[in-house]
């Protein structure tokens, strides 16, 4: 397979861009995007994606390594939930609603897995938890170890 040229993603990990549509959505606040965004990101062993959001649907897809664990919360008093993408589990892709928060850690070595996200990511769109914030407090006092998660 030829190597594939990543650049580090502020959330950690690797990512390329793959694909971008060049059709067009009209949000619902007027802003137009592209229907659709999908990228490679990488995790070596020992790494992980810190909590954020992004304001569209996004699928990840698993495509290689043992398996990734897929932490998402939705901001309220209900503890995050994970959910392993693995062929142990017969489970290859999940769907992260809008808005819900997101993190990630391989089960072992590195994984290489697929991001969809419709309407289409930008920047502009992407929160990353910080330390200090009300959300990271909550999230903390639900669930202590996702303190590990959450950017300094």
């Amino acid at each position: 397979m030829k190597p594939i040229d990543f650049t580090e993603h502020p959330e950690g990990g690797r990512f390329r861009e793959v694909f971008r549509s060049a059709g067009t959505v009209s949000k619902h606040d007027g802003t137009i995007k592209s229907a659709l965004t999908h990228i490679y990101f990488s995790l070596d062993q020992g790494e992980i994606s810190r909590f954020h959001k992004v304001s569209s649907d996004e699928v990840w897809n698993l495509y290689q390594g043992t398996g990734i664990k897929l932490y998402t919360w939705d901001g309220t008093n209900t503890p995050p939930q994970c959910v392993t993408l693995s062929a142990c589990d017969n489970c290859f892709c999940h769907v992260v609603p809008s808005g819900f928060w997101q993190a990630a850690k391989p089960i072992s070595e590195s994984v290489l897995v697929g991001c969809s996200v419709a309407p289409g990511f930008e920047f502009s769109d992407f929160t990353l938890m910080d330390l200090n914030s009300q959300e990271a407090k909550k999230l903390i006092s639900l669930a202590p170890k996702m303190a590990e998660y959450i950017a300094p």
